[in-house]
């Protein structure tokens, strides 16, 4: 935040609102296969791109022409369509939940940056405020130091405006 005036996010989830995107993520979730896989499945299992989806739709093609009295009975296209459906409904919906987990990210980068500036400068004020002398200063600002002190430089400014 280079101005401290400046405030974009100066408001707060209303609870209501709150309980229902709680909600409305757990029936996403509730909707979804209730499959998930290991570590080592997640390395191993091969993904989907557009070489890749061009040749499974050409498989299901050549099944459908001339696959029977060629296939094994569990190679069927209808599995394979099935798959295939599912693979571009989900990559629809990871596209929508990327953009909305972009959105919080975000959201959650200003109200942090927002916060520590504004906490940053309010420490600032009470450490110049305690070597000034001015009355109550050196309790709150003793109290302060070690929780300044305490988080490093993460993500601390080094702006002019407070040094």
């Amino acid at each position: 935040m280079s101005n401290l005036t400046e405030n974009k996010l100066n408001t707060v989830i209303a609870a209501a609102d709150l309980a229902t995107i709680t909600t409305s993520i757990t029936t996403i979730v509730s909707k979804l296969p209730a499959v998930t896989l290991s570590e080592d499945q997640r390395l191993s299992y091969k993904a989907m791109d557009v070489a890749n989806k061009i040749f499974v739709e050409d498989v299901i093609n050549e099944l459908g022409i001339s696959g029977t009295g060629i296939m094994p009975p569990f190679i069927t296209p209808t599995i394979i369509q099935n798959d295939l459906t599912l693979f571009n409904q989900l990559d629809s919906i990871e596209a929508s939940l990327l953009n909305v987990l972009q959105k919080i990210s975000d959201l959650k980068r200003i109200a942090s940056d927002e916060a520590l500036s504004m906490a940053n400068a309010a420490y600032k004020i009470y450490d110049a405020a305690n070597v000034s002398g001015i009355s109550g200063a050196k309790q709150a600002y003793d109290k302060l130091k070690t929780r300044y002190d305490a988080q490093g430089t993460v993500g601390r400014k080094t702006s002019p405006e407070l040094s």
